[in-house]
């Protein structure tokens, strides 16, 4: 009989794992943690790709539990989460179910982003000077208090910078958290609270790794270079994969193994994003699933294997997976992973990406770019930009040179023809 796999909300890049799994005759079971998937969820959802679908009805723990009585008749090996919405149903499951994830009694603090700045705290890492409120009143003596402006005011359990803002004056710092307190974030949970951080200067890094009974394997790590944006915070403009080797990498490395043990995380994959300080890395925030948005086919062509397929081999094949626990990944090609930014709304008339971008000697692939009729957002998050360039070269130079002819497109408006 079949091994069979469930992923908790399988969408974004959450979506890739199913075929891999399917491929090796493993059944395939796909859990909605809620009645209806969030829209920018709902175009990478492939549910042919699934031999069963159940749906949780509501977060109530009679729910949570008859979902896990529906699920045990499958029998499942494995239960992760495809992306962030599906964290904690995962652990839950896997805790009830009894298979290798991560213990739901500590699933809080690998959502919530004030606990997890607690624990790293508690553990002896270096965290953020915070507080999280549902009062604005109190955000104010806070603020008055640590003297710590620029204060960064975000929602406490979002993604993707989903309404994170940098405040520089009270007046910022009240409509930032009136537009996030009450409110739906784009996760689709409601905002009873906000969170307020100290802003953490640096630079910043992405590390992903996937985990085998509290072991920790580094599989890439990417420089993070933003920039500011008009009432939000940072936007990403390009992500470049890092050799394993370096000075700021070893401090990196040391420091995620840590948070990571102190999060809960022992199975499955994580994505950190930290800040090097000046007294050194800081996290900002760890997700206990893979990186999203990413073309992880292009991650193969740089490494030799993906957040994906590394996640898939954890489970697949275990015994190998834990041979790597003692290698260290070597870059074969030069990566950068673009994303595109708009100043303006506006409808497409003509999407010219695949047509200009195919001429650069360095040019991999590109996603999610709207099509001709769809409707493009001034970029202030993850969500609302307009694509993603990956280049892929042996040449560093050559990428650097494609890098400068993308942003010579974008700033004379010719990838996207608006109406």
């Amino acid at each position: 009989m079949s091994k069979t796999i469930c992923i908790v909300d399988g969408y974004s890049t959450g979506a890739e794992l199913a075929p891999l799994f399917r491929k090796e005759g493993w059944r395939c079971v796909h859990i909605q943690s809620n009645p209806v998937i969030p829209g920018d969820y709902l175009l990478s959802f492939r549910p042919e790709t699934f031999d069963k679908h159940l749906i949780l009805k509501d977060h109530s723990p009679a729910a949570m539990r008859e979902l896990a009585v529906s699920l045990a008749f499958y029998g499942p090996t494995v239960i992760i989460p495809g992306t962030e919405t599906g964290v904690e149903l995962a652990d839950f499951l896997a805790t009830e179910l009894g298979t290798a994830g991560n213990d739901y009694a500590t699933s809080a603090l690998r959502r919530n982003k004030f606990k997890m700045q607690e624990a790293l705290r508690q553990g002896g890492l270096r965290a953020i000077p915070q507080m999280v409120t549902d009062s604005l009143a109190d955000a104010w003596i806070w603020v008055k208090t640590s003297a710590c402006w620029p204060v960064v005011v975000k929602p406490v359990d979002s993604a993707g910078a989903d309404g994170v803002r940098f405040c520089h004056n009270f007046e910022e710092l009240n409509e930032a958290f009136n537009d996030i307190h009450g409110k739906t974030n784009r996760l689709g949970l409601h905002n009873s609270e906000v969170l307020l951080q100290e802003r953490l200067i640096g630079r910043q890094f992405i590390v992903n790794a996937v985990s085998i009974n509290g072991e920790h394997l580094i599989s890439e790590i990417w420089s993070d270079d933003k920039k500011q944006v008009r009432n939000a915070s940072l936007i990403c403009e390009k992500e470049v994969l890092l050799p394993y080797q370096g000075k700021e990498q070893e401090a990196l490395i040391a420091y995620v193994q840590k948070a990571l043990t102190l999060l809960g995380i022992k199975n499955g994959p994580s994505h950190s994003e930290l800040m090097m300080t000046a007294k050194g890395p800081v996290l900002i925030e760890t997700a206990a699933r893979m990186q999203g948005t990413i073309m992880h086919s292009a991650v193969v062509a740089a490494l030799g294997y993906s957040h994906v397929t590394l996640t898939a081999e954890r489970y697949l094949n275990p015994q190998r997976f834990a041979a790597r626990l003692q290698q260290h990944y070597q870059l074969m090609k030069t990566l950068y992973c673009v994303t595109l930014a708009s100043d303006v709304d506006g409808v497409v008339r003509q999407n010219r990406c695949q047509e200009l971008l195919a001429q650069l000697p360095s040019f991999y692939g590109v996603m999610h770019t709207p099509d001709a009729g769809e409707k493009i957002y001034r970029t202030t998050d993850l969500f609302t930009n307009p694509g993603i360039i990956y280049l892929c070269h042996e040449s560093q130079q050559q990428i650097e040179a494609d890098y400068a002819q993308i942003r010579e497109f974008e700033k004379n408006g010719v990838l996207f023809e608006l109406a």
